[in-house]
């Protein structure tokens, strides 16, 4: 008989499989990643300086959706991270509140806002995306509480969802830490290395020896990751949100109509910005916030002049080139950085992908495009 063993190469004698796994940064990837290694029976430690998910993703709008994501393989990122929280719902039942309503979004006459959204569909339809045009009739049965206004062309996205990031990352991170992560609260002011791997995490609290570390610090990650010899080099981009006081749960999906975006959370509190566009020095004053949710009330007349509870100003993490940088650098074997826009979809797949690599020693093809390599050498 043949020795099937004698045959197959044992990839875990070249690559084992770190015994303890430090995760910098509890945010949404920082615990999306530590929930994937604690349930391979890794042994995690995630740090964070000060509380889950208080920096950027407090700040977040939380659209789960592939919608304009290009070229194709940051696309079929995004679809996977999207489809990633479906697989979660399942894996921690009761854990997430999510909105699978789709989104819909429209303008009135002009006619480049028509032709955009237009392209919008052309280009993700031959990618299985389940996007279609809508015409006024259809916009009203999908949204019969909206004054949607006049009408000129518009979609909906069937399969993208929102949720509440805060709590989401909070429920990975108790789900990590059942499966035996443990959560430290510490600033990281170094990483200590012996030639070619990180060797200890050094905080103002202490160190601790790890066989390998993942920086997903957000803003933060560039920093720490220059310690290391990978360049991270980030756009500086700021979003301002409004959030209401409680209402009447009227909204069962997204809506992004010209100039807004506006959803509702689980506990009733409707949130809206700007159609995502940087807010640049534009401050997070009640004013900025009140005049946003004054915006949104006019498409909800049913809810009457929406209260502003409070507002968030929140810069982006987005790298200079807009795409994901995920993986190890080129000098150091054990140091991993995750860092990206859109983290809300993408913290499941990146989550999943850098579990089999961290623990597998497996390349995954799907982050081979955004390696941070592809900034080596470059003049930043």
């Amino acid at each position: 008989m043949l020795d099937a063993s004698a045959s197959t190469p044992d990839r875990h004698s070249t690559h084992p499989a770190p015994r303890h796994v430090t995760v910098i940064g509890a945010g949404i990837i920082g615990a999306s990643i530590a929930y994937h290694l604690a349930r391979r029976h890794a042994k995690v430690t995630l740090v964070e300086k000060h509380t889950p998910a208080q920096a950027t993703t407090r700040t977040s709008f939380a659209w789960l959706n592939a919608n304009s994501k290009t070229p194709y393989d940051y696309y079929r990122l995004n679809y996977d991270g999207l489809l990633g929280w479906y697989r979660l719902q399942q894996e921690l039942p009761d854990a997430f509140d999510i909105q699978w309503g789709g989104s819909v979004a429209w303008c009135s006459s002009d006619a480049d806002e028509i032709a955009a959204l237009a392209h919008t569909v052309r280009e993700h339809q031959p990618w299985g995306y389940p996007i279609h045009d809508i015409d006024a009739a259809e916009l009203q049965r999908l949204l019969p509480q909206v004054s949607t206004g006049e009408f000129g062309g518009g979609w909906h996205s069937s399969v993208d969802g929102t949720l509440d990031p805060v709590a989401a990352t909070q429920a990975l991170v108790s789900a990590a830490c059942a499966y035996g992560a443990e959560l430290v609260q510490a600033d990281v002011t170094g990483l200590a290395t012996q030639q070619t791997r990180v060797t200890e995490v050094v905080t103002a609290h202490g160190q601790w020896a790890t066989d390998a570390v993942i920086i997903a610090a957000g803003n933060d990650t560039p920093a720490l990751a220059e310690q290391l010899g990978i360049a991270v080099p980030m756009l500086d981009s700021y979003g301002i949100l409004a959030h209401s006081t409680p209402v009447e749960k009227r909204l069962p999906r997204i809506l992004l109509p010209s100039g807004a975006d506006i959803k509702q959370n689980p506990d009733g509190r409707v949130v809206t910005g700007e159609n995502f566009g940087d807010s640049g020095a534009t401050p997070a004053t009640e004013a900025v916030g009140q005049a946003l949710l004054d915006k949104a009330s006019e498409f909800l007349p049913e809810l009457g002049r929406l209260t502003l509870d409070f507002v968030t100003r929140g810069k982006r993490v987005l790298p200079v080139d807009e795409r994901p940088i995920i993986g190890t650098g080129a000098d150091i074997d054990n140091a991993y950085v995750a860092v990206t826009h859109s983290g809300i979809t993408l913290a499941p797949v990146i989550g999943q992908l850098l579990a089999i690599e961290v623990l597998d020693g497996i390349a995954t093809e799907q982050l081979a495009p955004f390696r941070p390599t592809r900034f080596d050498g470059v003049e930043r």
